[in-house]
């Protein structure tokens, strides 16, 4: 139901260890759990979150584990609040030289899998449903931040949505995709006000293909950067909320469904 595929090469992917076991136990533990997002996040979770994914290994997620047994944290809380959280002060631990470079990239990338993990865990959870919706989201050529659009295609998967994500497609592939597949809308992430020239024209592209009426929404870091980023792309609409996208998509989601995947 969900696809996830990147045209770029790389090596082998990083030290992951721990990562889908932890996964496994996250959703196992807290699936039935009708409880939604953490509002006010805890200090001593976001710091077990860091320690596992600088370090890796069952030891740090299994700490990480019972932090949040203890605290009642949701997989959607820590999907949703706490990986991005973690993210950021990685970040900006990174600016104070507190950590490199290379500390930064590979634990981004443990949280990397485990969003996916977690997403693809919820899409298992809806395999025999028929489905309520199917989007293409897209991560422009150049463009290095991941983490964002992976939060969103994880809460998209959560609400049921098929999630088709290519990073730094071409013109040929994206031709293919659209003419092939009934998709509701298109979606892309942008973080630099360098690249709205190469959005403004990939918009372009898509609304020439030549399918009717196919709405084209823009998010991402973008947002703090540029008041209006859908006039300056020609976008139909720029938001970080993914319920307002996926309304403006025509997709409706069941409240119900979302609550028994927190």
């Amino acid at each position: 139901m969900q696809e996830y595929q990147s045209n770029t090469k790389s090596g082998s992917a990083p030290d992951a260890d721990g990562v889908i076991s932890f996964a496994a136990q996250v959703v196992s533990l807290l699936a039935e759990r009708n409880s939604r997002t953490t509002v006010e996040p805890r200090e001593s979770v976001v710091t077990s979150l860091i320690a596992a994914a600088l370090k890796g290994g069952n030891d740090r997620f299994s700490a990480l584990l019972a932090e949040m047994r203890r605290s009642r944290i949701s997989a959607a809380a820590l999907a949703d609040v706490y990986i991005p959280i973690a993210a950021r002060k990685m970040g900006e631990d990174w600016l104070e030289d507190d950590l490199s470079w290379m500390e930064v990239t590979i634990a981004v990338a443990r949280l990397q899998s485990l969003l996916r993990e977690i997403g693809a865990a919820w899409a298992a959870d809806r395999a025999g449903d028929a489905g309520s919706g199917s989007v293409l989201l897209i991560i422009p050529n150049s463009e290095q931040h991941t983490l964002g659009p992976i939060v969103a295609m994880t809460q998209m998967r959560r609400f049921g949505i098929s999630v088709c994500l290519r990073i730094a497609p071409s013109h040929e592939e994206l031709r293919s995709l659209v003419a092939e597949r009934a998709f509701d809308g298109v979606m892309i992430s942008v973080a630099n006000e360098e690249k709205l020239d190469t959005v403004r024209k990939l918009v372009s592209f898509i609304k020439g293909i030549g399918v009717a009426n196919l709405p084209v929404i823009i998010g991402g870091a973008i947002m703090t950067k540029v008041d209006d980023a859908a006039s300056s792309t020609g976008a139909d609409l720029s938001t970080n909320d993914i319920g307002v996208a996926l309304e403006a998509l025509g997709l409706k989601f069941d409240d119900f469904c979302v609550l028994k995947r927190a």
